[in-house]
């Protein structure tokens, strides 16, 4: 896909990080900025937090991470990461778990992230994505950190996206999780501190779990491993931007080093079916070992994707990774047999 370069580091469980901001082709000088700062990564053992645990310490920060190992994993930690086990939606164990340490940059990753739960838990949903990052933003001010980066989700609040949203595109949440995180977005936006907020495409990549919705990559690996058939919801036209986790780490990254504020997409601009997504894997594994067909969910758009233009022009980060090569490094880090 033009513009999009194949990148060469490799990927691991929970052992040492790749060479991120070696081999990514982001601006080396703007990281080495921000060597030795103390960075706090809350929800930092899940997913995307833990590889952005292992960029940070990989280049010489240090880092606490504040997890209810609700979905995170201990096993995703480096070891010289600090945990501090605590629900961002209760801040009193928030600041306990923080101590008394002074933070120089905050990393907002915790969230619940299923579209579909969304719509049946709203109460825990608003309580854990509007709450906790109320919470978290009160204990930035008070911990003395001068930086804020807000992960937010670009694929479920925009909404139905016919072209590739840019972020003048007004928010049109479909579910709960979505408006929940506009409304996370407008806290941000409202404080005092210099804030980033980064509205995600669909992320994947190693390490990614199996059994959360939003994952259909991860899913689809596991059920090629296993020999168990993939089920596509609907008709498999659906349509997401597939962003791989090394370049979402090297967003938050950017964002950690420059002096940028505001609202920034992170994505491919490329819209790609679960039908598309289906066969490219397909290429990888051979056939999948059987298709079931299920109903269409709740809450879920047709269409989601983001023009990531404003990110690049302004020079906090650009797409290098297309998604045939992730997929290929994601598959291979999971231990599938690839063709």
């Amino acid at each position: 896909m033009a513009g999009l370069l194949s990148t060469n580091f490799s990927t691991r469980s929970s052992t040492k990080p790749w060479k991120f901001v070696e081999n990514t082709g982001q601006t080396v000088e703007r990281a080495a900025q921000n060597l030795g700062m103390r960075v706090l990564v809350t929800g930092g053992a899940g997913f995307l937090g833990s590889h952005v645990v292992d960029a940070l310490i990989a280049r010489g920060d240090e880092v606490v991470v504040v997890d209810d190992l609700s979905t995170g994993d201990r096993a995703n930690l480096d070891r010289h990461a600090d945990l501090a086990i605590a629900d961002v939606a209760d801040l009193s164990a928030l600041q306990r778990g923080i101590g008394s340490r002074r933070i120089d940059a905050v990393v907002h990753c915790a969230a619940k992230t299923k579209v579909v739960e969304s719509m049946q838990k709203k109460d825990l949903y608003e309580r854990v994505i509007v709450g906790g990052t109320r919470n978290v933003l009160e204990t930035s001010r008070r911990v003395g950190a001068s930086i804020f980066v807000n992960i937010s989700t670009g694929g479920a609040i925009y909404g139905e996206t016919p072209i590739c949203a840019d972020e003048t595109v007004p928010v049109d949440p479909q579910s709960n999780y979505g408006r929940f995180k506009a409304k996370a977005e407008t806290l941000v936006e409202s404080s005092d501190l210099r804030a980033v907020t980064l509205r995600l495409a669909n992320i994947y990549g190693p390490r990614q779990r199996k059994d959360l919705e939003g994952g259909v990559v991860a899913i689809f690996i596991g059920c090629w491993k296993r020999s168990e058939p993939i089920t596509l919801f609907g008709d498999g036209s659906y349509q997401r931007d597939y962003v791989y986790i090394a370049d979402v780490v090297a967003s938050v990254l950017g964002a950690l080093g420059g002096t940028h504020a505001g609202v920034y997409n992170i994505g491919t601009g490329v819209a790609t079916s679960v039908n598309e997504l289906v066969s490219a894997l397909t290429s990888l594994l051979g056939p999948p070992p059987g298709i079931r067909k299920a109903a269409a969910r709740p809450g879920e758009v047709l269409r989601g994707c983001v023009d990531p233009s404003k990110a690049g022009r302004e020079g906090l980060w650009r797409p290098m990774t297309a998604l045939a090569d992730g997929l290929r490094l994601t598959a291979a880090a999971e231990g599938a047999l690839l063709r």
